[in-house]
């Protein structure tokens, strides 16, 4: 799976508006030099055209074409040297009459070796991220920073294992989401009380997705639900942008939805989510549900059908222990 075609035209246009600047700043850098040292600009049209006669020569046909063409070669040389020295003497650096790349394997292209250059990837990236809506959280939490040792050893009375052991399977099964992530059949329900790393786990996943090229969307219950009866009931100026956003909430890769339980719960909450997790189960798109309510809570919360797709085709994965963030705040 590869980032989304509305990805690869944003970032595109980027490099439209970098090539741009590109060649402002050279015109701008030329016509200064120029006005300060205006026999570089002679220079610079004698090099262009011993440049132009070099290509009609190679056209044509003649004893003594290749000579010539050495002869033009040499004045060319000759040139360029000259260009360099008045350029240091005038204080400018060598290469102000030359266009200037933020990439210079590719030339703000974006293409390199008929392929996506590193900068271009990389581009994609940190627009993956901030599409997804976490781009503050992806910052600092991933796999490597996450602090087991937050979590106590001691055992859990009711669950019979300590929360860090749970958290090291927990994070275990995640890393193998990601890992098979394209062959996975089961999609992840975290659930558990508030504070003990469900939202950061989902980070590390997404992260993990993002980066090796896959399409991720974080959103909240509330937010969902909001944006779908928006949509429904028309209620923006910008029908088309929030048609979009709705789309994008059954096409991504990996849909992370947080806080479930959260929202206002009617028919039409049980009728979209029902949507939602169909649709993505039929076009076998991954889905990460986070919640703080327990099976039984879920069962009664939602419809039928809702929580038979929900046991049918989720990992449950129960985070137990105190909550992490109050620990992390006395540290």
């Amino acid at each position: 799976m590869g980032y989304d075609k509305e990805l690869y035209r944003e970032v595109a246009l980027e490099y439209e508006e970098i090539r741009r600047h590109d060649r402002q700043d050279l015109e701008e850098r030329r016509a200064k030099v120029f006005a300060m040292v205006p026999e570089l600009e002679e220079i610079e049209d004698e090099i262009r055209g011993a440049g132009l006669r070099i290509i009609k020569l190679a056209a044509t046909e003649g004893g003594d074409r290749t000579e010539r063409v050495y002869m033009l070669r040499d004045r060319q040389k000759a040139l360029l040297v000259k260009r360099k020295a008045l350029l240091l003497e005038n204080g400018f650096s060598e290469d102000e009459l030359s266009m200037r790349y933020l990439c210079e394997k590719c030339e703000d292209t974006g293409i390199f070796e008929d392929r996506d250059c590193e900068c271009f990837r990389r581009r994609l990236i940190t627009k993956a991220f901030e599409n997804s809506n976490l781009s503050m959280q992806l910052r600092d939490q991933s796999f490597k920073t996450m602090n087991l040792e937050l979590y106590s050893r001691e055992i859990d009375p009711e669950t019979g294992v300590s929360p860090y052991d749970c958290m090291v399977n927990i994070v275990g099964i995640c890393n193998r989401f990601v890992q098979n992530f394209d062959s996975e059949t089961k999609n992840l329900l975290f659930w558990g009380a508030p504070g003990l790393g469900k939202t950061f786990l989902s980070t590390c996943v997404a992260k993990e997705l993002i980066k090796s090229g896959h399409s991720v969307i974080y959103e909240t219950a509330y937010r969902i639900f909001s944006m779908l009866e928006d949509f429904k009931f028309r209620r923006t100026n910008d029908i088309e942008k929030l048609r979009a956003q709705t789309e994008r909430l059954y096409e991504c890769d990996l849909l992370i939805l947080d806080d479930l339980g959260t929202e206002f719960s009617t028919g039409y909450t049980n009728a979209a989510l029902f949507d939602i997790l169909n649709a993505r189960l039929i076009a076998n798109k991954k889905t990460i549900l986070s919640t703080n309510l327990d099976m039984e809570e879920l069962a009664k919360k939602y419809s039928d059908r809702v929580f038979s797709r929900i046991f049918g085709h989720y990992r449950a994965l129960r985070f137990i222990g105190e909550d992490i963030r109050m620990k992390k705040s006395v540290n």
